[in-house]
């Protein structure tokens, strides 16, 4: 399904991929097909080449919904990558289990996650919403806007783990 998504997205061009609406209710065009396959082709190449993730490794998400969510997650199906999608909603300790279960390799955090995981804590726990803090999930650098070129406004990564190996017996 997610391949012929990527597929009707490439080849159509200025076409309309994500729409959205104004506060009155009038249709507006969030992201165009090629604008969106672009985005989500640089998020591939930087989550494979500056941040070395592969197949099968675990990508967590804290981003907001919309066309930088949608491109990260094409980025990972491309990549052949597991996804963890990080909601607020969930809770510090549903999102730590599930993630024991896949560590992540890579943790992409837009502003608002990094608010909830962080200085906004207090606030956002009365409104039931609460992220573990991020560099408790993987190591944290410093935060940084988000441009197609970058994965994400925040890139939390842990150290890559040696390859894979496998022994063969031979006769």
């Amino acid at each position: 399904m997610l391949d012929q998504l990527d597929r009707t997205l490439r080849e159509g061009g200025s076409r309309p991929a994500l729409l959205g609406s104004t506060r009155s209710g009038t249709p507006r065009v969030l992201a165009r097909c090629a604008e969106l396959t672009d985005r989500a082709d640089r998020f591939a190449a930087a989550l494979h080449h500056r941040h070395g993730l592969r197949p099968g490794d675990t990508l967590g998400i804290a981003v907001r919904p919309g066309p930088r969510a949608l491109a990260v997650l094409l980025a990972a199906h491309r990549l052949g990558l597991r996804t963890a999608v990080l909601d607020p909603a969930a809770g510090p300790d549903v999102l730590r289990a599930r993630l024991a279960l896949a560590p992540p390799a890579l943790i992409l955090a837009d502003a608002a996650a990094q608010a909830v995981a962080g200085w906004a804590r207090p606030l956002t726990r009365r409104a039931h919403l609460e992220l573990p803090p991020l560099h408790t999930l993987a190591p944290s650098p410093p935060s940084a806007r988000a441009t197609p070129a970058a994965p994400a406004p925040s890139a939390t990564t842990r150290p890559r783990r040696p390859p894979r190996t496998t022994a063969t017996a031979t006769r």
